[in-house]
């Protein structure tokens, strides 16, 4: 397979990150993968590879959450190729009111969902400006459009993410940049990591949830279309549409429903 452009996925190994590798390795890219731990991404390269002997695919079993991971991540893949797209796809999340929730395990969320993604973007950035060209798709996620009780760290990371992406890309836009942001923004997704370890919150089975597969099907059009903002999940984005029209107490009733933990 002739490769001549390459994506850095992080969270490559699973969930939505691993069905976004697909579409990129059917295009003909050079895959570079971030992820942990070491046995789920040899697994899950070998399932690539199955399903796309030719692809090349390379590896890295890191903790983006520890504070020189990210440093060392771009020294990394610049050995390898230049990044022509940026996927910050890596995350996950918490449930519980606040106080019974681990604070440790939340500063690491913090570290992981925000910093990480704002010093890989940092990075990254300044060598696609350079070029003037390059991606950069950040994976945020419907919870950052408003408070979402019992995830109230994990929906403002996320609205962090939005925030900052759509932003860059007004920044980009004014500057006269030909790199591009693209922001999305799933529903509640099924068949993730994430939705394992919250198994039984209503959300993933509730108003608007959507699949690792669907999303990356809407994140490989959005991109290719050049899209800068992509609410996934068909549900979803009808929800989007019509939120304006939506009391906000009424809003936040039907979010304190969806994330309620089922019996």
């Amino acid at each position: 397979m002739a490769t001549s452009k390459t994506v850095l996925i992080t969270g490559g190994s699973s969930g939505i990150g691993y069905e976004i590798s697909i579409h990129f390795g059917r295009a003909g890219y050079r895959i570079l993968w971030v992820s942990k731990p070491q046995e789920e991404l040899t697994q899950a390269a070998d399932n690539l590879k199955a399903i796309l002997p030719e692809v090349e695919l390379h590896l890295l079993a890191k903790d983006l959450s520890k504070p020189a991971a990210s440093r060392e991540t771009y020294e990394w893949a610049k050995q390898i190729a230049a990044i022509d797209v940026l996927i910050n796809n890596a995350g996950f999340g918490t449930y519980g009111f606040l106080p019974t929730t681990e604070m440790e395990k939340e500063l690491a969320m913090i570290r992981l969902n925000v910093l990480a993604v704002y010093q890989l973007t940092r990075l990254f950035l300044d060598d696609m400006m350079a070029k003037d060209a390059g991606t950069i798709i950040n994976i945020s996620s419907n919870s950052s459009f408003q408070p979402v009780a019992r995830m109230i760290t994990y929906a403002s990371t996320k609205a962090f993410i939005t925030h900052f992406s759509r932003g860059l890309q007004e920044e980009l836009v004014l500057q006269g940049s030909k790199v591009r942001v693209m922001t999305v923004c799933p529903a509640a997704i099924t068949d993730t990591p994430f939705s394992k370890d919250m198994k039984g919150v209503k959300t993933f089975t509730g108003l608007a949830y959507t699949t690792a597969a669907e999303v990356a099907r809407d994140v490989w059009h959005g991109f290719k279309k050049g899209k800068t903002f992509q609410v996934s999940g068909y549900k979803m984005r009808f929800l989007y549409a019509i939120r304006n029209w939506v009391p906000y107490a009424l809003q936040q009733y039907l979010t304190r429903r969806e994330t309620e933990w089922e019996d």
